[in-house]
């Protein structure tokens, strides 16, 4: 049997995300296709605590950084693996063609719940990942605390920023905009 593919595309971000099948959160993993058009940027940095995230380049030019090494140029057929709790964040090297990356995370746990409800924040709010309401947000990240941080601010403060975001969010209604995590 064929699993259903689920793609999320953010028009103003140059990003394209493609799962196949639903978030499984007890998965020893989750593969997806990743596509950011020329000149995108990618994501900023950030940290899986809990996750080994590996990389493939399909086409393109892939610029890697990682925390504590020099930056990377991957190329169609090469790898790159983020072991948990390493900063990382990557972009498209080419202003001329698209990245296409095949990504796998190990354990799936969360993720695919957690990058599906962000894209469709910003797909609702017009499209890039800077649209999203801060309380909405807050609250996605504030149920993902223990799995998907942001880089260069501490962890603590984080847990403190995104619980009040989250109880803003509850208040305001815009948690009701985020689905519960899969069990």
């Amino acid at each position: 049997m064929e699993k259903k593919e689920i793609v999320l595309n953010l028009e103003k971000e140059g990003e394209i995300f493609t799962f196949y099948g639903d978030p499984d959160c007890k998965a020893p993993s989750v593969e997806f296709n990743n596509v950011l058009l020329p000149g995108a940027a990618g994501p900023e940095p950030h940290v899986h605590s809990l996750q080994t995230e590996t990389f493939f380049v399909l086409s393109g030019t892939m610029i890697a950084r990682v925390k504590g090494q020099k930056e990377r140029i991957l190329m169609q057929g090469e790898k790159i693996v983020i072991p948990p709790g390493v900063v990382h964040s990557f972009t498209n090297g080419s202003t001329e063609e698209p990245l296409v990356t095949r990504i796998m995370v190990e354990p799936a746990l969360d993720f695919q719940w957690f990058i599906s409800e962000a894209a469709k924040s910003a797909i609702r709010h017009g499209g890039s990942w800077k649209d999203s309401p801060l309380p909405e947000i807050g609250h996605l990240m504030w149920l993902s605390r223990d799995q998907q941080r942001i880089a260069g601010l501490p962890y603590f403060i984080q847990v403190l920023l995104f619980g009040i975001l989250s109880i803003i969010a509850r208040i305001n209604g815009t948690a009701k905009n985020i689905a519960p995590k899969p069990l």
